[in-house]
């Protein structure tokens, strides 16, 4: 009988890579059991009253500030949340990935760092974006550099909005960079058994709550028309922005696990199915039910076994979390439109 493991020689790599440092966004949490919880509230009540107090009174003057603080005060911590979560994931794969402690312990710091250069290139990707889409609002470059200067309310909605794309830019760029290390894993050093998928959950997991973490993001996008009016090129470059990516962080994680799945899948059945050939045709002039002996057997259930396998490292309770959470940023949207129509009919 074929065996149904498949198993890869130690990944190498990295030996020589540039050093890393912790990302400057995980290193604004703070200490503490609740350091999360506390760094969210603490972001939200410095930026609100700034936002707010330098809003003007006419709705061409008004800011997103409820949209802008929500969002950095919500993404920062959920980042840090979410990189801890891929580092228990990475750790309960342990058992599985033919990496030794150094080669292991590497990846395991991946998760949390970056490189200098990369940051650099994040705050500015994230600086870039966010200037194309405040040209696009104001119509020109030269228009958002004279809106800076016109008054304190215009000043704080474009550097608003260039903080909010510096930021989710940044996270994006980590869980994409996240994705990619536990999609190395899974296509290089995990240890597949097919009888066994149930362990290879950790990686549906990080590309779960990556992706649910991007989906609450978008779920706050209608915020901005409830405050400044819905304003199509206000909200849909962000929020494309966004989507393409979590799409990208959904499917980078379990691809090439799932690849490696699949192929070892078909490999098995097919030598099950020449198995099963051999047996029967040994039975010769034989009636069926004379031919058939307990090897016969036991590579029938076998076979139905492996066919069952899912391909995918997913669960019923993944895909049942995901199609809930999926459903509330269309949600959100509906309800901000609703909301904008039933206070223009009231007033």
């Amino acid at each position: 009988m074929s065996a149904i493991s498949e198993q890869r020689g130690p990944a190498g790599g990295d030996q020589h890579a540039s050093p890393s440092a912790t990302s400057w966004l995980l290193k604004l949490i703070l200490p503490g059991r609740h350091g999360r919880l506390l760094t969210s509230i603490l972001i939200f009540c410095l930026l609100l009253p700034v936002f707010y107090l330098g809003s003007g009174t006419s709705q061409q003057e008004s800011i997103p500030a409820l949209f802008f603080s929500l969002v950095i005060a919500y993404i920062i911590p959920l980042f840090s949340y979410i990189t801890d979560k891929a580092q228990e994931a990475m750790l309960q794969l342990r058992p599985l990935l033919n990496l030794d402690d150094a080669g292991f312990n590497r990846r395991l710091q991946q998760l949390a760092t970056v490189r200098p250069t990369l940051t650099v290139l994040h705050l500015g990707l994230g600086a870039v974006l966010g200037g194309i889409h405040m040209s696009l609002v104001a119509g020109s470059p030269g228009a958002v550099i004279t809106r800076l200067s016109t008054s304190p309310a215009e000043f704080l909605s474009i550097a608003g909005a260039l903080l909010v794309w510096i930021i989710m830019t940044t996270v994006i760029a980590m869980l994409i960079h996240q994705a990619i290390i536990f999609a190395r894993l899974g296509r290089d050093a995990v240890h597949i058994e097919l009888l066994s998928t149930r362990n290879l959950l950790p990686f549906a997991r990080v590309s779960m709550s990556s992706s649910l973490t991007i989906t609450g993001a978008l779920a706050l996008f209608p915020l901005i028309g409830l405050e400044i009016g819905m304003d199509l090129m206000q909200i849909l470059p962000g929020a494309i922005a966004t989507l393409i990516p979590l799409i990208i962080i959904f499917i980078v994680p379990v691809w090439p696990v799932r690849t490696r799945i699949a192929a070892l899948k078909d490999e098995t059945l097919a030598d099950l199915n020449q198995q099963i050939v051999a047996l029967l045709d040994r039975g010769g002039q034989e009636t069926p039910a004379a031919r058939i002996d307990p090897a016969l057997v036991s590579l029938l259930v076998y076979r139905r076994e492996i066919m069952m396998v899912s391909t995918w490292p997913f669960d019923l309770g993944n895909i049942a979390k995901l199609s809930l959470y999926m459903i509330i940023p269309p949600l959100t949207w509906v309800a901000a439109a609703l909301i904008e129509n039933l206070v223009d009919a009231v007033l």
